[in-house]
């Protein structure tokens, strides 16, 4: 488990995994959002253990709002469970629901990927945004190509379906999270809406 950074900023974002953290600092660069900082909380099975870490921070009692992302793999339910059940560990406000913001000192907020309700996950937003690229029509036929091969298709498409894109571009070989940097990411897409109230909420 990735442990917290020294807190520097009253609003936090805590999200999975470093791909993450990457792309939501170019977010909020994108959209102009100040006083926000974002935390890699590693994988689903550790934010229980970073929350209570993040908690027992000297510095946590300057924290005003906390947002929490996680994708929602196959059930959003689920995942959105999971997160209740990492804050109630952590003695901290519990959500009813996604994108409900609750308590305060700190406020709390939670975000399920890649809209709280069906199965997916950050990838899938990101595929959405570059929907248009003509390039997808070509890693469509790539994974057809693939499966007349071989009989199958990888377990996880979404991220094979970007790392697919991702070799499609000049910079061939960027992470997820360097290529939101690099603006292969339409971050202003309204694929990302939802993404950008959520942090301009916090």
């Amino acid at each position: 488990m990735p442990a917290p950074r020294e807190i520097t900023e009253p609003r936090q974002l805590v999200v999975e995994g470093r791909d993450a953290e990457a792309l939501f600092q170019a977010l909020l660069g994108q959209i102009g959002v100040t006083g926000v900082q974002v935390q890699n909380f590693g994988g689903i099975r550790e934010l229980r253990g970073f929350l209570k870490a993040l908690c027992n921070a000297p510095s946590f009692a300057q924290v005003t709002s906390l947002g929490i992302v996680r994708d929602a793999e196959t059930d959003a339910k689920a995942a959105f469970q999971s997160v209740c059940g990492a804050l109630n560990g952590a003695n901290l406000t519990v959500p009813t629901q996604p994108m409900a913001p609750t308590g305060h000192s700190p406020q709390v907020n939670v975000l399920i990927l890649p809209d709280a309700t069906t199965p997916g996950m950050l990838e899938t937003i990101c595929l959405q945004a570059v929907g248009d690229d003509p390039v997808i029509e070509c890693i469509e036929q790539y994974f057809e190509c693939v499966e007349q091969r071989t009989g199958s298709r990888p377990r996880n498409m979404p991220k094979a379906r970007v790392q697919a894109f991702l070799a499609s571009r000049l910079r061939p070989g960027l992470l997820m999270g360097q290529a939101a940097h690099a603006g292969y990411w339409r971050l202003d897409s309204p694929a990302f809406d939802h993404v950008r109230r959520f942090v301009q909420a916090l």
